[in-house]
């Protein structure tokens, strides 16, 4: 590629980022581990389109100044490669399970991905990567193709996750995947296949942009605390479940028992963290055909498409054994319990009498709940 082609391509790559970065600064919202994972992603491929237009400005130009730009800024491109692959690899899992103590299936990883860090530093001194020629010349050399395959290998097992995810609790609503992996894969394979062609941080670009667009999208209808849709989406589905005749559809309504005292307890922050573990269990609770959403406070809904009540009751039954073992093992200072009401939906009814009746069955639940809680206490119900 030529100079000008290479300024056109990750010039635009840089403003594309540097819009971005600057509409996340501007956006002064408490953020979750996997947003500041993402914004640190933009940053450093910001800092890689820049930096790569920079050593094709001082390829072959003579001076100790021109030398050490192509030297150490052809290293940063390849720690930015590993460090920008390893953290797409704990986003990813961070936005369908939001779960952060998952990320340690990813150790291996850090470990490797140190190996590779520490690879470059040696590289400075034997050229196994790349070198730098006596005429400031840049040359790719056998130990860089170990970068791209940590690359693909660490997409590919995104890719994995990301079927395994769908096999176990249906298509993930506002990430999709392939919007970025795609431009990304394309653009890695072809750098990577092609020397001198300069697309791997536009690719990056677009692929980052396609996952923000949807994060957009996704602000709208999705509960800040716990990541759960929200009640606005909840109802948009519930009109998209009732124009759809194929199926009928069950709905479970579910209350944290004594969620006051916890907060009262233990203070409002511990409070949110068992709002957080509950929308978790639903996760881990719910198959491809249920969603669950936060509806208001410590209530939460799960729609499921099923003519058959005995899928709702399983459900149910899928909800107190994640409830149970999180009781278990948590460290927590509390411990979790629901009340769950069902309902189903009637094509002729309306939306509010439909929760209305989940309202109803969980409050007779919650009854015998609180009667039954009190008593193993030995306290008697206020």
């Amino acid at each position: 590629m030529s100079l000008q082609s290479i300024a056109v391509s990750n010039g635009f790559a840089a403003a594309l980022l540097l819009i971005l970065m600057i509409n996340r600064l501007m956006t002064k919202t408490k953020r979750r581990l996997d947003d500041k994972i993402f914004s640190v992603m933009i940053l450093m491929a910001l800092l890689g389109a820049i930096m790569e237009f920079g050593t094709f400005m001082v390829d072959g130009k003579p001076g100790l100044q021109n030398r050490l730009i192509n030297l150490f800024g052809n290293s940063y491109l390849y720690t930015a490669e590993v460090v920008i692959t390893l953290l797409w690899a704990y986003y990813a899992d961070l936005r369908m399970y939001r779960d952060r103590k998952r990320l340690h299936r990813y150790v291996w990883l850090q470990y490797i991905a140190g190996v590779l860090l520490a690879v470059l530093v040696v590289n400075l001194f034997t050229g196994i990567i790349f070198y730098v020629d006596e005429h400031n010349v840049y040359h790719r050399n056998l130990g860089c193709y170990g970068y791209y395959l940590f690359f693909l290998v660490i997409l590919i097992l995104s890719m994995w996750e990301h079927h395994k995810y769908q096999e176990n609790y249906g298509t993930m609503q506002f990430f999709p995947i392939w919007l970025f992996l795609g431009p990304i894969l394309a653009g890695g394979l072809i750098q990577g296949g092609v020397y001198g062609v300069s697309i791997v941080w536009s690719s990056l670009s677009l692929g980052i942009t396609a996952i923000y667009i949807c994060l957009q999208n996704q602000q709208t209808y999705t509960d800040v605390l716990t990541g759960l849709f929200n009640r606005q989406y909840m109802e948009h589905k519930m009109m998209e479940l009732h124009q759809d005749t194929r199926l009928g559809y069950y709905g479970i309504m579910l209350d944290v028992d004594f969620f006051k005292q916890i907060n009262d307890r233990f203070g409002h922050s511990v409070g949110d963290d068992a709002l957080c573990e509950t929308a978790n269990i639903l996760r881990r609770a719910t198959m491809s055909d249920a969603i669950p959403f936060r509806y208001a406070g410590d209530e939460f809904i799960i729609i499921m498409r099923t003519n058959d009540e005995t899928d709702i009751t399983h459900m149910q039954d899928r909800i107190r054994g994640e409830m149970r073992r999180f009781n278990e093992n948590t460290k927590e200072p509390y411990r979790l319990s629901f009340s769950m009401g069902y309902a189903r939906y009637d094509r002729e009814d309306s939306v509010d009498n439909f929760l209305k009746r989940m309202d109803d069955n969980m409050y007779e639940d919650k009854q015998r709940n609180h009667k039954r809680l009190l008593a193993a206490e030995g306290r008697s119900s206020e």
